[in-house]
């Protein structure tokens, strides 16, 4: 009898440890960094580094105004699986202080990654003016034809194409992209203050955390000035206001699939500026719907962040804040 009952205790004890080496538990997941914050979107990035033992079924993040979301307020699904991921949270309201995890769900449950917090910018409510109709002019006799005119030279800054839009300032701005040789042509990504071209961006960078001032035609820090001579810069925040503030921007699409924005200033000229979204590891994200193009002023609270402006495929632009680790277009200036 003896024997017989401890044969059972170990029989008992065998089970038990099997049944708890096959446990699930929930995923590990962990929020990265909130990106591209507008006026009524950001960018929330995360990763699912483990699935806990099952497959993971959704991931994504979720939002809210008050602390601790979860998934049964405001969320994304971005699919199964472990490994890094990126949400878009669109229609927020303006001028707001939002709360955002990620999240990861497999059959044990659902896991929620640290909780990270950002404000929305406030919204730009200007109207614009409405421009008096023109008198209808005079038929005019018809005229001799005149004589073809030879095409004008196209102006150059240090063996470098310019347009003057007729800014305020008398601004200068290049006709294409750093690392392009045309102005359709999208150029090299940077993070913000390297000089170098990159093909993968990881959540660090030379100039991340580093407390600077405006970096606009230091050889060292703004890859306009370093690849085109000392003539060349990075515009600053306030150079990037005056070109939102003083000129029209009409998305549009070039031979059927080259799409970005024609930006005319006040005295008809153009530049085209090609959309390109931005790059975080080695992924382009947004590359046909958005532009995203560094500017030399960082951001005076976090040194995490720089300036940088941008357009959607609505015609909208805007100027904002981004990590300074992601890969994005720069496009110069001159005097």
């Amino acid at each position: 009898m003896f024997l017989d009952m401890k044969k059972y205790f170990i029989l008992l004890a065998v089970v038990t440890l099997l049944m708890s080496c096959g446990k699930t538990e929930k995923p590990t997941v962990v929020t990265t960094d909130v990106l591209n914050v507008t006026e009524t979107s950001a960018t929330c990035t995360g990763n699912v580094e483990s699935d806990g033992g099952a497959d993971v079924t959704a991931k994504g993040v979720c939002w809210s105004k008050e602390q601790n979301p979860t998934i049964e307020d405001n969320s994304t699904n971005e699919g199964g699986g472990i490994g890094t991921f990126t949400s878009e949270l669109r229609d927020l309201a303006s001028q707001t202080t939002y709360y955002v995890r990620a999240y990861a769900t497999n059959e044990a449950g659902t896991a929620y990654g640290e909780e990270k917090s950002f404000t929305t910018l406030e919204a730009n409510n200007e109207e614009p003016e409405t421009p008096e109709t023109p008198e209808t002019p005079e038929e005019p006799e018809t005229p001799e034809e005149p004589e073809t005119p030879e095409e004008p030279e196209v102006p150059t800054i240090n063996g470098y194409e310019y347009v003057d839009l007729g800014l305020p300032s008398g601004l200068k701005w290049a006709t294409h992209n750093v690392g392009a040789l045309e102005p359709q042509e999208v150029g090299s990504y940077f993070a913000w203050g390297e000089v170098k071209a990159k093909e993968s961006f990881p959540m660090d960078s030379d100039t991340y955390g580093v407390v600077m001032g405006d970096i606009s035609g230091d050889v060292n820090y703004d890859v306009a000035a370093s690849a085109w001579g000392s003539t060349w810069r990075m515009p600053t925040e306030a150079e990037a206001r005056e070109l939102k503030d003083n000129c029209t921007f009409e998305w549009v699409m070039i031979n059927n699939y080259l799409q970005g924005c024609f930006v005319k200033g006040p005295n008809g000229n153009e530049i085209y500026l090609p959309s390109g979204g931005f790059m975080t590891n080695e992924t382009v994200d947004f590359f046909d719907s958005e532009g995203a193009y560094w500017l030399s002023t960082p951001d005076p609270t976090d040194a995490g962040y720089s300036c940088f402006f941008y357009f959607y495929n609505t015609n909208f632009c805007n100027v904002g804040w981004f990590s300074r680790y992601a890969g994005l277009l720069v496009r110069p200036v001159s005097e």
